[in-house]
């Protein structure tokens, strides 16, 4: 029998774009340890399937998949559930989606493999035995040459949400707390349409919900934080349609490994790749 949760709708969440309270914070990195896999006992995950859904419990937490798109559609830690779909398109890049599928891997953990094109051509969301989550998206450069950013977002009850506070690859940092956070708050209520949002360079972010808090930390370079609507004159920022994106520009073009003789590019085009959105994810 799978296990229940509410039928919950996530709503759309903006912000104004306040002056910010400086702080310092505690990383994600002093909970997330990226890149360790090493883990033992993988009889700590199960997986319950059906027709619609992968629900992958570790510990006390439940991650939700849906089996449509093969993205995260709510977390449960403990008593206490958090609708937090994700939303592939994020207003920046349409898509259509070609398939999914998930298998366990050898050290345990459980891996689920969905397709779009043009973006992301691989999205694969790994969750480890100690309760982390990792996210990798990435793609070719064909059919996203136009494209001037890249990357996913999340919806999740706006309400719900106490504050954010982020941290950036050098010294930047800061906080933003949501003058709409209510307790108890009914998750379908959506708030007023705020004139702006921010948008931040980020390293790793905290975000606080009412119950549950969540750690995202990220190996890409130069990805932002997009938080609602930004209405700014810059028609460079992209418009969100969810509440919360993370991106990276597309001149984050590396070049790729050459793997043949180079008489083989006659045209002479250098071949380029995209930089992976790499993102951990820990749910307590």
């Amino acid at each position: 029998m799978p296990f229940q949760f509410l039928n919950l709708k996530a709503s759309c969440l903006f912000v104004l774009f306040l002056p910010f309270s400086f702080l310092f914070f505690t990383s994600p990195h002093t909970e997330i340890s990226i890149g360790n896999s090493d883990f033992h006992n993988s009889d700590k995950i199960s997986v319950r399937e059906s027709n619609h859904e992968l629900q992958i419990a570790v510990g006390d937490r439940i991650f939700v998949f849906g089996k449509a798109k093969g993205t995260l559609e709510k977390v449960k830690v403990g008593m206490h559930v958090l609708p937090f779909s994700q939303d592939v398109e994020s207003g920046v890049n349409p898509n259509s989606f070609t398939s999914v599928s998930w298998k366990k891997l050898k050290d345990g953990s459980i891996q689920i493999r969905s397709s779009y094109n043009p973006w992301p051509s691989s999205l694969v969301w790994t969750v480890y035995e100690n309760g982390q989550l990792k996210m990798e998206a990435k793609s070719t450069p064909e059919g996203l040459q136009n494209a001037t950013w890249l990357g996913l977002g999340f919806n999740f009850p706006d309400k719900s949400l106490s504050q954010i506070s982020w941290k950036s690859s050098g010294t930047g940092f800061g906080q933003w707390k949501n003058p709409d956070f209510l307790p108890m708050a009914d998750p379908e209520v959506e708030l007023s349409d705020f004139q702006q949002g921010f948008f931040q360079p980020i390293h790793t972010v905290k975000l606080e919900f009412e119950s549950i808090t969540l750690d995202i930390a990220t190996e890409t370079p130069g990805v932002f934080l997009g938080l609602g609507k930004d209405q700014r004159i810059e028609n460079s920022l992209p418009q969100l349609t969810s509440d919360l994106a993370f991106l990276f520009n597309q001149p984050f073009l590396s070049p790729a490994k050459v793997t043949q003789s180079p008489s083989v590019h006659s045209s002479g085009t250098p071949f380029l790749s995209i930089d992976p959105l790499v993102l951990w994810f820990h749910f307590q």
